[in-house]
């Protein structure tokens, strides 16, 4: 089988099965859910939020705060979401399993061995050439998780647009695992302790990305000008600023508002790059309470590095799932064509089988950064009715359920639900719990 059909039987296998749940999802006026359109996720959802007052943030109860009909849309998006994300994930382990199993991954070893004669460069297109077969397994999926998104009115990318993105962060997974793959296999070349040095090896590449990703990769989707302060942030700025122990930190604006009116506030880099991130959407549409609170939780990540913490402990769990991959494959038995490079694509499966049963941990880990990063924003600010009405305008806008199942909240989520920190900001009881 040569490899041309492997891949249209890659994309054929994760079409199936995302037709499959493309025909089980509901449409939005499917059971008297609203249609979630462009315009009712924008305007009309920032205004409704922006009119409760304070009195209202500080005493009702979340379910009394956000809007009942997107709500009752939350649940079906998160429900074909989640089920999405794991048909993606599983037709990328089901891919390289097959890929392996059929003598494919050994014929495509051998055409490129014929065109390479460098062993690094053999192993860097092995590499690169396995990210772009597991994107093209995952296509079908990942096309109508964008399709939903559309449906639902969380983007408004066009779908030439999203294609271009989606091909861009192809090429630049493609060049990460290329390098990894050689880096690897040279160490396997020259020490038996190659996993050690690997694991090293990792650790300095983390660090490497998150240095360069708001200075090189960033840019590549987004524009970023610097936060121009109006008189109405400056001082309450500098005040959160002074009580978290830093000044001058750099914020910078992203122009998202072409792709989604959801806002967002993150900090990106590390050392010299690391900088808070906002959305010009946040700016737009948020109250400058909201603002000042989102940006004192970016301040308190800021100083503690938990942006940097969150990817080492990826890279420590991404480490721990190549171990198992590597030690399942092990003993498993060659096939009469293998080599280290054609079994590449058996660890890659078994690593992505071991970070679905770890993806758990990773989560756990997030959520306790977010909910840390909640309760600095609302001690350095002391406006919790400002953190509330955040909490509110992003559970709406992001159509994210108050109170998730348990097995969601377990699996699926990297931040606390927003039903349990609307409660926590006002003083009330979990209702999450």
């Amino acid at each position: 089988m040569r490899w041309p059909r492997a891949c249209s039987l890659a994309v054929l296998f994760s079409a199936v099965f995302a037709a499959a749940a493309l025909a089980g999802i509901r449409p939005a006026f499917a059971a008297g859910t609203p249609k979630i359109s462009a315009s009712i996720l924008s305007d009309p959802v920032d205004r409704r939020v922006t009119a409760l007052s304070k009195t209202a943030l500080l005493h009702l109860p979340g379910a009394k705060l956000v809007d009942p009909r997107r709500q009752e849309a939350a649940r079906t998006f998160r429900t074909d979401t989640q089920t999405l994300f794991l048909i993606w994930a599983f037709s990328q382990i089901l891919a390289f399993f097959y890929l392996w199993g059929s003598g494919t991954a050994a014929r495509l070893r051998d055409a490129l061995r014929r065109m390479i004669s460098s062993k690094i460069a053999l192993r860097f297109s092995y590499g690169a050439a396995l990210a772009g077969y597991a994107a093209l397994a995952a296509f079908p999926s990942s096309l109508a998780q964008y399709k939903i998104d559309l449906i639902y009115g969380l983007t408004s990318q066009p779908v030439g647009g999203w294609l271009h993105d989606s091909l861009l962060h192809v090429a630049l997974d493609a060049i990460a695992t290329g390098l990894i793959v050689a880096f690897i296999l040279a160490l396997v070349d020259q020490t038996r302790l190659w996993y050690l040095y690997g694991a090293a090896g990792l650790f300095a590449f983390t660090l490497g990305i998150n240095v360069l990703l708001p200075v090189v990769v960033s840019p590549l989707f987004n524009r970023f000008t610097p936060l121009a302060v109006n008189s109405r942030l400056r001082q309450p700025i500098r005040r959160i600023e002074a009580k978290a122990g830093i000044g001058g930190a750099p914020i910078e604006v992203a122009d998202l508002s072409a792709r989604s009116e959801i806002a967002t506030a993150d900090v990106s880099g590390f050392g010299p790059t690391r900088r808070i991130v906002v959305s010009d959407t946040l700016l737009q549409n948020a109250t400058p309470g909201e603002v000042v609170f989102l940006l004192a939780r970016e301040f308190a990540r800021y100083t503690h590095g938990d942006g940097f913490r969150v990817a080492l402990y990826g890279t420590f769990l991404f480490i721990l799932c190549t171990g198992i991959g590597v030690g399942v494959a092990d003993r498993i038995p060659f096939r009469r064509d293998d080599d280290p490079l054609a079994r590449l694509t058996l660890v890659g499966a078994l690593l992505g089988s071991a970070a679905l049963v770890v993806l758990p941990a990773f989560n756990v880990y997030e959520r306790h950064i977010e909910d840390r990063a909640d309760r600095f924003g609302i001690l350095l600010t002391g406006d919790r009715a400002s953190a509330v009405r955040a909490f509110v305008r992003f559970a709406d806008d992001s159509l994210s359920p108050l109170c998730p199942s348990r097995a969601a909240t377990f699996y699926f989520l990297t931040q606390p639900p927003f039903g349990s920190r609307i409660a926590r900001a006002q003083g009330r009881p979990d209702p999450c719990r």
